[in-house]
Order: structure tokens, then C-alpha cells, then sequence
């Protein structure tokens, strides 16, 4: 449960974290953790939760894009319907993706939700760990070239299960999945753009996960939390993506992890 200082704290550090390669989701655990007093089993589905209101701030920012999408579904049916083998490689990609994610974060979920014992200077920690693995893969990424610009078979199945580790707060969706693609040889602007398009369904089947296992209670605190992550998540979206395009964040979340470890022997 949230009171309202939190829900409103921790909807604008959704907010604004989400469209930087820095874990929103550990950011807002952290913040649980070390401020809050919650445990990590109490932190990570409030986390998860608090995707849902720049989901909706995605859904708006990239809605040409998405209807573009909506509008090739009929034929894309009609064409698999048929056994046509025309390619619409956006939509196979989105459904492979998400598919992989799942199969990967649920039992990531399950585990982390379970871990009940846990006390709060090892969860920093560990999330530390995961923060400092993050900006490393985020530095080895950005020094590939770049040349694609349409997702493959093998690119879904690849960031799709680079996503689904997102599920462990500390590691960030957006830093793993845009060094993914970057891995993958796309340039960076189409990385982005892939990135935050799959982050929709995957939020999506992720809600409806922590729904299913009972996890989070939905009180008028948690929608606010909610609330003001869409509000800060709307007037953030532009700055920060074209932010998170120019200047290498790697190096903060290697910092943060660092520091974070710190803490545990402090």
C-alpha cells in the first residue's frame, strides 16, 4: 500500500526515468527500499505497475506509428490466414518479442516476488549489480556499427528475451532492449523506436500477470501513482528520448550500481 507522498514521488520518478537507459524500475525500487521501508517482494509489483502510466504516454507519443500497425492487422490475418508468405516484419516482431518476454519475465517475476526474506541493504545491492551489468552492455553496444532498419526473425527472438531479464528491477527494458538492437546493427533512432513499441504489449501482458498472481492491490493511492507517471511521462517523452539519443548514460548507471553496492557495506 501507498500513501500519497508516495504514489506522487514515485509516479514522477516513473515518469521520468522510463525514456532513459537507467531502470526505471530499479530507480523506483531503490527509492521503495531505501526510503520507503519496503521489502523488495512489496517494491517490484508496485514498479511493474507504475509502467503502465508511461505505457500510456508511449501509446499517445507513438500513436501514428501504432495505428500505422493497427491498420496492417486485418491483412496481416487475412495473409497468414492464406499461408502468404508477405512479410509485415514490425507485427512479427511485436508478437515474437512479446511472446519471448513473457516465457522469460514471468518465472523472473515469480522468483523476485518471492523472495520475501530479503532484507533491504541486499536488494540494493543486488539491483546495484544489475545497474553496473546494464551500463556495461549499453557501452559494448555502442561501439558496433549501425545499418538495419527492419527487425528479423532472429532480432525478435534476441531482444525478445533481453526484455523479458527487464523484469529484474536494475535492469533497464529501454537500456537492454536499444543495446540489444544495437547488437543487432540497427542505428540508434530505429533502435528507439522499436524499443518503445514493444515495451506496450510487453506492459500490457506484464499487468495482467501481477494481476493474475495477486501480487498488487489497486487503491486510489496506486492510481494515483499511476496518474502522475502518465503526466510526467507525457511531458518528458520528447526531451528525454531526444536526450537519451546524444548522451551515453552508461557511465551514470555503472555510478548508481557502484553506489548502491557501497551502500550495502555502509
Amino acid at each position: 500500500m501507498l500513501t500519497i507522498f508516495e504514489a506522487v514521488i514515485l509516479g514522477i520518478v516513473q515518469g521520468v526515468a522510463e525514456w532513459l537507459p537507467i531502470s526505471s524500475e530499479g530507480m523506483t525500487s531503490l527509492l521503495m527500499i531505501n526510503v520507503f521501508g519496503k521489502t523488495l517482494a512489496e517494491a517490484l509489483p508496485i514498479s511493474i505497475w507504475l509502467h503502465t502510466g508511461t505505457l500510456l504516454s508511449a501509446t499517445i507519443y507513438f500513436r501514428k506509428d501504432i495505428m500505422e500497425i493497427l491498420k496492417d492487422i486485418p491483412q496481416y490475418l487475412e495473409n497468414l490466414a492464406s499461408g502468404k508468405r508477405e512479410d509485415q516484419p514490425i507485427i512479427n516482431f511485436l508478437i515474437i518479442s512479446t511472446l519471448l518476454t513473457g516465457l522469460v519475465g514471468l518465472p523472473l517475476i515469480i522468483f523476485a516476488t518471492g523472495m520475501t526474506e530479503i532484507s533491504g541493504k541486499i536488494a540494493t545491492a543486488l539491483i546495484g549489480l544489475l545497474l553496473i551489468f546494464t551500463g556495461l552492455l549499453q557501452i559494448s553496444a555502442s561501439k558496433r556499427e549501425t545499418r538495419k532498419e527492419l527487425p528479423s526473425f532472429g532480432d525478435s527472438l534476441f531482444t525478445g528475451v533481453a526484455q523479458g531479464f527487464a523484469a529484474l528491477p536494475g535492469i533497464s527494458r529501454s537500456g537492454i532492449t536499444v543495446s540489444s538492437l544495437l547488437l543487432r546493427n540497427f542505428n540508434a533512432t530505429q533502435a528507439l523506436r522499436l524499443s518503445f513499441l514493444m515495451s506496450i504489449p510487453a506492459v500490457l501482458a506484464a499487468d495482467v500477470g501481477i494481476a493474475a498472481m495477486g501480487i498488487l492491490t489497486i487503491d486510489m493511492n496506486s492510481l494515483l501513482a499511476l496518474l502522475f507517471a502518465f503526466i510526467f511521462g507525457i511531458l518528458t517523452i520528447d526531451l528525454f528520448i531526444k536526450i537519451a539519443e546524444r548522451f551515453d548514460f552508461a557511465r551514470f548507471c555503472i555510478v548508481l550500481g557502484l553506489l548502491s553496492l557501497l551502500a550495502y557495506f555502509v
